[in-house]
């Protein structure tokens, strides 16, 4: 455990800057800004910051290899402002703001990965109904919010893995410690592979695989967690798929996806869209035929930047899962620290870390 926390260390702290006074920039009002660390004082990486009056959202950002973040707004300062700090693997940490020029130190506790399925809300019987004009509009502006082109571009990004089986003896195990530093890359060529392969079959095939107990029937998904995520935003997903709003407020809304067609495997969940009609969450399940391993899983995305545009559909950071023979459940999630994005048949390249 300490040569993972060593590696881990090595990967995120790739230096500190020192702190500075905050300065809005021209026509901002108020700026918030600071730092997300572990309580060993490591960066924590690809945090979500809100900052959060008692009206809603007034900015979003995400922490950079240094753990800092930067939100500014134009809204005037008034008492009740805090920042709210999300990341798989750690507790949800909120702190008060005082002023509109603030500098803060957050640091977040580990917490155990949270167990999958039980936040797939809603009832599927919603879509019953059909799609629904509004929702399918609302899913279009997302989709045409994070359409960045990716059909022609390579995507990379050093990532964070963790592996583990929910048992007895594994169901508290904690956050971000015992991860495997690596990579994760695709080139649009499969990317592509994958569409067609979905257009087919569905979105799982047959596969055979092999443990301790012997070979066993299973299934192969794509990888919506990862670098296959822009499919949520693509012509076949909306082909596919029914939608109906399941829940609105000021923050934005919750979009149900139910399949046209139920004959081949197939998906259901919810996109979580904000105020600006980004996408900041995906939760989905897998149906098949026998085995049904009970599989899904679920990504988050980064805000959108002052200055940066809008993010491609692409992950901060995800957790998928499925039923083992066993009945014991395996889950990995998934930390990226940000995506290189190249144009060409190649995937960007990403030197080795020490």
């Amino acid at each position: 455990m300490k040569s993972a926390t060593l590696a881990l260390a090595a990967l995120l702290l790739l230096g500190i800057a020192a702190f500075r006074a905050p300065t809005p920039l021209p026509g901002a009002d108020a700026l918030v800004e600071g730092r997300v660390l572990e309580g060993s004082g490591v960066p924590v990486v690809a945090a979500r910051v809100e900052l959060v009056s008692a009206t809603g959202v007034l900015g979003a950002s995400r922490t950079d290899v240094d753990g800092r973040f930067r939100i500014e707004t134009n809204a005037d300062w008034a008492p009740g402002w805090s920042v709210r700090v999300e990341r798989l693997g750690f507790q949800p940490a909120q702190v008060a703001v005082e002023s509109g020029a603030a500098e803060l130190e957050i640091t977040l506790t580990p917490a155990p990965l949270p167990l999958p399925g039980f936040e797939v809300v809603g009832d599927r019987n919603i879509c019953a109904s059909g799609d629904d004009r509004r929702a399918r509009s609302l899913w279009q502006a997302a989709a045409r919010q994070h359409a960045g082109g990716l059909d022609t571009m390579g995507v990379a990004s050093y990532t964070l893995v963790r592996t583990d089986t929910i048992g007895e003896r594994e169901a508290s195990s904690s956050g971000i410690e015992g991860s495997i530093a690596g990579q994760r890359a695709s080139a649009p060529l499969l990317r592509m592979g994958w569409n067609r392969r979905i257009d087919r079959e569905g979105y799982a095939f047959p596969v055979r695989r092999t443990d301790s107990g012997g070979s066993y029937d299973s299934w192969g998904y794509p990888p919506l967690e990862a670098d296959f995520a822009s499919h949520f935003a693509g012509e076949l997903f909306g082909e596919r798929h029914d939608f109906q709003v399941e829940a609105e407020d000021a923050g934005g809304w919750v979009l149900h996806f139910c399949a046209r067609d139920e004959d081949e495997p197939y998906l259901d969940g919810v996109l979580e869209l904000g105020a600006d009609t980004l996408v900041d969450r995906i939760e989905w399940r897998f149906y098949t035929g026998e085995p049904d391993e009970g599989a899904g899983g679920w990504a988050r995305f980064p805000p959108s930047t002052a200055g940066g545009g809008t993010p491609p559909l692409l992950p901060s950071e995800s957790l998928v899962w499925k039923t083992l023979p066993s009945g014991e459940i395996v889950r990995r999630a998934q930390w990226y620290e940000g995506w290189v994005i190249a144009t060409g048949d190649s995937v960007p390249f990403l030197p080795v870390r020490p």
